[in-house]
């Protein structure tokens, strides 16, 4: 685990927040977030990077909230994530889903590559939540926009309204770090 990864990747979520506060001022002034790298500064948490276990196949590039999602389905131990991540060679945070162990906050990657993912800031849902998001939103992604491009994920608007329900998410993780220079643009 690198510390100056997470550091890296708070800043640009904290720089992304800010910049959709900004893009949706007078619109969004009375919702909770302004967009999802806002909602991941509330409720979610930092994950360790792990050697994927050879029991669970990546699958391919562009599939990571479907591949997360029947992980989770497939394996009653595991844990969806959604949110972002900070890759080997990219220079920029994106959104991302992977699992966890219910009893770990170490990654359990879905699409990048063994060693690719430096940094991992994320929301564990609940099964329940996760299912019925899907389901009303037709899409594997249930709080991002989906995909590499940062898209707005109004399509989950009530989450960025009024942030998570309780039910939809489940504190496993590490804490983020009390708010320090590196997140001022938030």
């Amino acid at each position: 685990m690198s510390r100056a990864a997470e550091q890296r990747l708070l800043q640009q979520a904290g720089a992304i927040a800010g910049l959709w506060r900004a893009a949706h001022a007078g619109q969004r002034d009375t919702w909770t977030c302004a967009g999802l790298a806002e909602l991941l500064l509330a409720p979610g948490r930092l994950f360790t990077p792990a050697a994927r276990p050879a029991a669970f196949a990546a699958g391919p590039p562009g599939t990571c909230f479907a591949t997360a999602s029947r992980l989770a389905d497939e394996h009653a131990d595991l844990l969806y994530i959604e949110g972002m991540v900070l890759a080997d060679g990219v220079p920029f945070a994106f959104d991302h889903a992977w699992c966890v162990s219910a009893a770990s906050d170490r990654v359990i990657e879905s699409t990048l590559p063994d060693g690719a993912g430096l940094a991992y800031l994320g929301i564990a849902l609940t099964d329940d939540y996760r299912r019925e998001q899907q389901a009303l939103r037709g899409v594997d992604a249930v709080i991002t926009g989906g995909g590499i491009n940062l898209a707005d994920n109004a399509d989950n608007a009530d989450a960025l309204r009024g942030g998570l329900p309780a039910h939809a998410w489940l504190p496993i993780g590490r804490l983020l770090p009390a708010p320090t220079e590196a997140r001022e643009g938030s």
